[in-house]
């Protein structure tokens, strides 16, 4: 298959294709008789990989030694749920913060201490 059948079937654009190979995550075929680019199966799932950990956000950077190395996915998936679950942490914070604003007509600009309402003035 060429290039663009590739990236169609994997869902990713003939740049990003590019772009991995220039990275050394994808290996490039040697042009065929027809000057064109061969692809196979193996390099659709290879490429199918990369967009996989990159969906479930693994830097470029650590895809070589993930791509090659099948015993490095359990860490990886553990590494993947301790950021999630930080990630969540985090939005549960910060719609607290949210609902303590809305509740007391908070101004979200500034600091919690200037952006209360005065009382009645007596």
């Amino acid at each position: 298959m060429r290039s663009s059948e590739l990236a169609a079937l994997a869902g990713v654009t003939i740049r990003t294709l590019r772009h991995y190979h220039q990275l050394g995550l994808l290996e490039e075929p040697d042009p065929a008789s027809n000057d064109y680019r061969e692809y196979d199966v193996r390099h659709l799932a290879r490429l199918l990989r990369i967009t996989r950990l990159t969906e479930l956000g693994v830097p470029l950077a650590e895809l070589p030694d993930l791509l090659d190395d099948p015993d490095a996915v359990a860490d990886l998936l553990d590494r993947l749920d301790e950021e999630a679950a930080a990630g969540i942490r985090r939005l549960i914070s910060r719609r607290a913060v949210i609902a303590v604003l809305r509740q007391h007509g908070a101004v979200p600009d500034l600091p919690p201490a200037w952006s209360a309402r005065p009382g009645p003035r007596c």
